[in-house]
């Protein structure tokens, strides 16, 4: 008995015109679904709570909406605080400081506001004031894309090496194995 079943290979036959209608009205049916599937995904929508908090903060000029990110890692619900004698802001009994060019604008809608984000451990505000600092350091990501090109210029060329390496040692060994079997035949002949 044999070990491995074959299928008999089906014989292709025409379709009939009712069955070919029939696959097409399927085809045409999954093509309207994955379409229809593409058109209901909808971008990710601002929460409700939090669009709360930012009509709050833009209606009050004394108040601020914060982003915060505490030491756990996590961006905590967005909360308004007030902005005491211009410059700082209280949560937590934390005091941070408020720099008018720290502010970020979030766009809701057609609505803009006007936000800080500020993390547990800093007293400053995250913002791109220390621009001049990140660039002396060699942090700056203006200068990615052409590392990101440079990075794989190189994998390509070392990819290329590595494929000649295997050619020559391809046509190295065929080289030897053929001298070998040249050297056998010869003394093969000569010996009888």
């Amino acid at each position: 008995m044999d070990l491995i079943r074959r299928r008999k290979p089906e014989q292709k036959r025409e379709l009939s015109v009712r069955e070919l209608l029939g696959k097409l009205v399927e085809d045409k049916e999954e093509k309207d679904k994955t379409v229809n599937t593409q058109k209901k995904k909808r971008k990710w929508k601002f929460p409700a709570k939090w669009k709360m908090q930012a009509k709050k903060a833009a209606k009050n000029r004394d108040a601020v909406l914060i982003f915060y990110l505490n030491v756990k890692g996590e961006l905590e619900q967005p909360l308004v605080a007030p902005i005491y004698s211009g410059n700082m802001v209280v949560i937590r009994n934390k005091v941070y400081e408020v720099d008018p060019r720290s502010f970020w604008t979030l766009k809701i809608g057609f609505k803009t506001y006007k936000l800080l984000i500020i993390k547990e451990i800093d007293r400053r505000p995250v913002s791109n004031l220390d621009w001049d600092d990140i660039r002396r350091r060699g942090d700056a990501t203006d200068s990615d894309e052409f590392l990101i090109k440079a990075a794989l210029k190189a994998q390509v060329t070392t990819t290329a090496k590595q494929v000649s390496k295997g050619i020559i040692f391809f046509i190295l060994a065929a080289v030897v194995i053929g001298g070998i079997i040249l050297l056998i035949t010869s003394s093969g002949g000569k010996g009888g």
